[in-house]
């Protein structure tokens, strides 16, 4: 497994209701990991939630929550290979 996606579902997983999010820049532009995050929800990993307003005026977020099949393919690496 990739080392990003390895980070990615681990940090969903812990999180409060399995969710992650990413903030949209002023600019309007998505961080690297907003692709990242579009690849593990093709890949059922993660489901796309939407986008939300932060609390700060501006302030646009993309959430998604780790899917079974996410949560299954973290529980399937090898204990060395977890974070």
């Amino acid at each position: 497994m990739p080392r990003h996606e390895r980070r990615l579902l681990n940090k969903a997983a812990i999180a409060v209701e399995g969710r992650i999010s990413i903030k949209q820049s002023p600019d309007r532009a998505w961080p690297r990991d907003h692709a990242r995050l579009r690849v593990l929800e093709r890949a059922g990993r993660l489901q796309w939630v939407g986008t939300q307003a932060g609390p700060h005026i501006g302030g646009t977020f993309a959430v998604w929550e780790i899917t079974e099949e996410g949560r299954a393919r973290l529980d399937a690496l090898a204990p060395e290979d977890r974070p």
